[in-house]
């Protein structure tokens, strides 16, 4: 109808999510200021759906923000969750942004202190088709409980190799396969091998030499 003027208390409407369809990234929405009426299913607003592909899903039972289109609750989209009630953000910062999931996963950046922090509750895995480059001005720390593996067809360490234990003292450091040094090395302690060791073409186990009284000695 020309100059038809809808009321933006029809356009804009706040209700609780009653149902989710993920695959679709649509959720139907029950408003209480209405009888109760439920909506049809509406699409979540995301960043992007076209070369970048956005997902960010709402839960049943969340609060959110609704556009619909003048002809009626048939057709609208939701805009977003907010924080109402009971319900608070996981930050009272607002250097900080933060995503926390329901299984206790947080990932936040704080600006003001520039602290790049995840706490996972589970598996982190990454797979990258080029180069993976850490660069840090300071030093760099992996702990583990159990193990750690480095598995590739050459590995490279530059620079020295501390294998000081948890606490203090001197660690173990055991390597299955071949080693190639390129340098010298220097040993405080003992060297145990159970094969030969060649100094060249010299073998410390088969060698033989000339003793002061003429003869020679045999292998040792």
């Amino acid at each position: 109808m020309k100059g038809y003027q809808p009321n933006l208390s029809d356009l804009f409407r706040v209700g609780e999510v009653t149902s989710v369809n993920p695959a679709a990234m649509t959720a139907r929405v029950t408003f209480d200021d209405d009888d109760g009426v439920t909506s049809f299913d509406l699409p979540i607003l995301q960043r992007n759906t076209l070369n970048n592909h956005d997902h960010c899903c709402v839960d049943v039972g969340e609060d959110v923000l609704c556009l619909f289109l003048p002809t009626g609750i048939e057709e609208g989209f939701i805009l977003g969750s907010f924080y109402a009630g009971e319900v608070q953000p996981p930050s009272n910062s607002g250097d900080v942004r933060m995503v926390e999931f329901s299984d206790g996963t947080k990932l936040s950046y704080d600006r003001s202190s520039h602290t790049l922090t995840g706490n996972v509750k589970g598996k982190v895995e990454l797979a990258v088709s080029g180069t993976v480059s850490v660069h840090a001005q300071d030093s760099v720390a992996v702990k583990s409980s159990t193990s750690i593996t480095l598995q590739a067809p050459v590995i490279n360490l530059n620079g020295a190799i501390n294998t000081a234990a948890e606490g203090g003292g001197a660690g173990t450091m055991t390597i299955k396969g071949n080693i190639d040094q390129t340098g010298s090395q220097r040993v405080s302690g003992d060297i145990e091998a159970e094969g030969d060791v060649m100094a060249g073409s010299i073998s410390l186990k088969s060698h033989t030499h000339t003793c002061p009284d003429g003869g020679t000695s045999g292998p040792h």
